[in-house]
This record gives structure tokens, C-alpha cells and sequence, in this order.
């Protein structure tokens, strides 16, 4: 009969301490890789993780199973990162670009403005709003909410948008003779807006007062990464009359809330803050 041994009795440590150590030697063993694009080779690795080198190419054998590493194409005996690290990776940025990363800095500008909060951004040629964070008896835009696509040049955020890429790159209906007029208010031709647009690239903000709805207004200012590319707008919408009597202090917070959300961002690497940027492409 087979005697069944007790994980907590193999070598006197408990198995919760033995299974955590041997997570860390596999995200060790991964790391010094990662540090070696063209391969490590198992004596290497076990030199630096002071282990056996059975145990080393026991590690090998299973992340080369899961296509966390594989062969160096090269040089036998030297491994590699493999396939399955790119899928993490894409997890990893998928993550990165998550509205409800900026969920306590919207909630903050709505508590400070007390004020209705709208989180947007540019996504597959479009404005859309990826968030909003309502106040009781806050002014709101009428059918602006989490989805909510186009509408780019008659809203603060869609300007802040606009003005992060080239002209070539607007819509289609921005592209018409007359543009679609939601207002009195309205910039109703793509020269208006692009010198709207222009304006508020010198000016880091972006406003529209009546220009979506009659008697709503907004003030929006743009979320940059380590980059300082634009990657998210943060805005608020309140009352023309309330607008009017505290515009310099609703700017104010806005842009201080866009100043703290490029902060949650900057300390991306340039290469994902490029793939979060093209996630949304």
C-alpha cells in the first residue's frame, strides 16, 4: 500500500509557503528572460534563481507547455518568450483602457462642480462617451450617456477630441458643406469648427455654451498619456446662466481633473501607451 504523504509535512514547510515560492520563481524565471530577447539558456537560470537545475528544467518544460516560452529559432538550448505572453499582454492592455480606471475621478469632478460628469473618448472614428456621473438636479444633456456616439462639434468633449487629430481624420459628416445644426448655436461648417478647434488646442480646453441643447453648456479638457497624446476627454455640463457666473472656476476643476487622470496614465511605457491608443482605433 502506498503510504499518501502530507503536502504541510514535505520538507517542514506549509504547502500555502511552498506553492507561493514557486509562483514567484516562475514570474522570476519569466523576468530574467523577458531581460534576454535572444534567449537564456536552463544552467543560466538556475545559476540566478539559486535552484537545482532539474527543478529549472522541470519550470521549462511546463511554461514551454503553455506557450508561455518557447525554443530560441537560433540557438539550441536557449529559450525565449513565447506566443501566450502576447495574449496577457493584450489582457494587460485591454485593462489599461477601461473607463472605470477613471471612475474616482469622474465621481470627484461631479462631488467638486456638483455638476453632471462625462467621461469620452475617440473611438472606431467617433466621440463616444464611455461614462457619465449624474447629480441630483445637475443640468444634463438630453440622450447623452454611456454609448452615446457623434455629435463631436456640437459637444466640449467632441472638440477636445477633434483637436487630437488631424483634420483628415474627422468623420464623414464632419466633412459636409453644413453640418448638422442641434442648436441656434451650433458651429454649423467645418471652417467654424476648425478654428473653433484651433482655438481650443492653444487654449488646453474645449466649451460649448447653448451649441447641443439651449440652456446647457459644457466645459471639457483632455486626458493625455506618458506620451502626451490625447487619450480621454473629462467634462461637466451645468446651466448656460450657472456657466456664465462660473466659468473660470468649472475650468479650473476640469482641467485639474484631467491633470489627475494623466497622471493615473503616465506611468505607461511608450509602446503600450501606443496599443491602448490603437485598441480604440
Amino acid at each position: 500500500m502506498t503510504e499518501t504523504t502530507s503536502l504541510d509535512a514535505v520538507e517542514g514547510i506549509p504547502a500555502q509557503k511552498r506553492v507561493l515560492n514557486s509562483a514567484i520563481h516562475i514570474a522570476n524565471t519569466l523576468a530574467i528572460i523577458a531581460e534576454n530577447p535572444a534567449g537564456v539558456s536552463a544552467k543560466v537560470l538556475a545559476r540566478r534563481l539559486e535552484q537545482s537545475l532539474s527543478t529549472t528544467y522541470y519550470a521549462l518544460q511546463t511554461l514551454t507547455d503553455v506557450g508561455m516560452i518557447e525554443h530560441a529559432p537560433t540557438t539550441s538550448g536557449l529559450y525565449t518568450l513565447g506566443p501566450q505572453i502576447a495574449a496577457l499582454y493584450r489582457g494587460y492592455v485591454a485593462n489599461r483602457t477601461q473607463p472605470e480606471r477613471l471612475a474616482a475621478v469622474l465621481q470627484d469632478l461631479r462631488d467638486e462642480t456638483r455638476a453632471r460628469a462625462y467621461l469620452g473618448w475617440w473611438k472606431q472614428g467617433d466621440l463616444e462617451i464611455a461614462d457619465t456621473r449624474g447629480r441630483r438636479g445637475a443640468a444634463e444633456l438630453r440622450d447623452i450617456s454611456a454609448g452615446y456616439r457623434g455629435g463631436a462639434h456640437a459637444l466640449a468633449l467632441g472638440k477636445v477630441m477633434l483637436a487630437s487629430i488631424g483634420f483628415d481624420r474627422w468623420p464623414d459628416y464632419l466633412r459636409q458643406p453644413r453640418l448638422r445644426r442641434f442648436t441656434d448655436h451650433t458651429l454649423d461648417t467645418p471652417d467654424r469648427l476648425r478654428r473653433e478647434v484651433l482655438r481650443m488646442r492653444a487654449e488646453g480646453f474645449a466649451t460649448d455654451v447653448d451649441e447641443y441643447e439651449m440652456g446647457v453648456s459644457c466645459v471639457a479638457a483632455p486626458v493625455r498619456d506618458s506620451a502626451g497624446r490625447v487619450i480621454a476627454g473629462l467634462g461637466v455640463s451645468v446651466s448656460s446662466r450657472r456657466f456664465l457666473d462660473e466659468r473660470e472656476q468649472l475650468e479650473s476643476a476640469v482641467r485639474q481633473a484631467a491633470r489627475d487622470a494623466t497622471r493615473m496614465y503616465v506611468d505607461l511605457d511608450p509602446l503600450t501607451a501606443m496599443v491602448c491608443e490603437r485598441a480604440r482605433a
